[in-house]
Order: structure tokens, then sequence, then C-alpha cells
């Protein structure tokens, strides 16, 4: 991967990501396999903030809470991808309601 990796390109990454996928032989719903993935990270995911925060019968590092983040976000974009999800729209869209709401006073 190269050094000057930005989040713009996350849908570029996304796209390669999903073409390994396939060429590795994963065709097989993968709507469904995305999905599963995505929900799979987030458990890590909540598992290192878990064990970060001494909720955990082991300890861990902060380092392990960043990486299992980043798998989130990279598993979204993958399958955001997989499901024809223009991810900057949808976001853009939901910012929209987001800042509706009202805030805590």
């Amino acid at each position: 991967m190269e050094d000057r990796f930005s989040l713009a390109d996350l849908p570029a990454t996304a796209a390669d990501i999903a073409g390994h996928l396939t060429a590795a032989g994963f065709t097989e719903a993968p709507h469904l396999r995305q999905t599963l993935a995505l929900a799979e990270e987030v458990g890590e995911f909540v598992a290192a903030v878990r064990r970060h925060y001494g909720m955990a019968r082991r300890g861990g590092d902060f380092a392990d809470v960043e990486a299992e983040l980043a798998d989130v976000v990279i598993t979204a974009f993958v399958t955001a991808h997989t499901m024809g999800i223009d991810l900057e729209r949808a976001v853009r869209a939901k910012l929209d309601v987001v800042y509706t709401r009202g805030w805590r006073t």
C-alpha cells in the first residue's frame, strides 16, 4: 500500500479488495458475505474496546482498538461497493438528517 493513503482512496481500495475476494473464489452470496463480515468486524472492535478498558478477562492495547476500527471502516466500504451503494452520497444524506436532530443542552 502506498504511504500517501487518504480516506478519499477508500472507494477505489474497496473496489480492489472486492476484486481480490472475487478472484479468490468468494462469489457465493457476496451481499450476505459482506454483511456478515461487517458484523464480525464490529464485534471484534467491541471486544478490543472491552479489553482495552478492562471489561474483559484479559487486557488489550489501544493499538488493537485502532486496528479493529480500521477493519470496520474498510469492511464497510467493501460492503458498500459490493452492494452498489454510493457511500459518500449515503453519508451526505444521513448527515443532513443527523444535523437536524436536537442536541442535549
